[in-house]
């Protein structure tokens, strides 16, 4: 499913990321989906929310600046060589990720994968016809 995902720019300090995540959680929205990263004194923090709308009036509420992306979020086996399978494929149809993020299960389950890439609908289908 093809979703938008907030990219925030925020100051790299203590409570940063509590204090998002208690206004969201307030809000009652969902994270589906979090990668943390810092480069310099700017922490950068993306978020898939269950609830995009609201997200973004929070956020801008709040004067935290950001952008959206779209990104394909997906699901994948938790089982041993499930993702080198599927980018395998990708990479034989010379598909370029730009990134990855997941959560894993703790044994056997599935595993939510966010996904970006320049062509959003090929990754799907390629996706979808190897891990279904």
């Amino acid at each position: 499913m093809i979703k938008r995902q907030f990219t925030l720019y925020v100051e790299n300090k203590p409570g940063a990321l509590a204090r998002i995540s208690r206004m969201l959680a307030d809000a009652k929205v969902n994270l589906e989906g979090i990668s943390t990263a810092v480069s310099g004194d700017v922490g950068l923090i993306q978020i898939v929310a269950s609830d995009a709308g609201r997200t973004a009036r929070i956020l801008k509420r709040a004067h935290i600046p950001y952008t959206i992306q779209q990104v394909l979020v997906e699901k994948i086996s938790d089982k041993v060589g499930s993702l080198a399978r599927i980018t395998g494929k990708l990479a034989a149809r010379g598909i370029n990720i730009n990134y990855l993020y997941s959560t894993c299960s703790a044994g056997g389950g599935e595993c939510t994968v966010v996904i970006s890439g320049a062509d959003l609908k090929l990754i799907r289908s390629v996706w979808n016809a190897h891990t279904h």
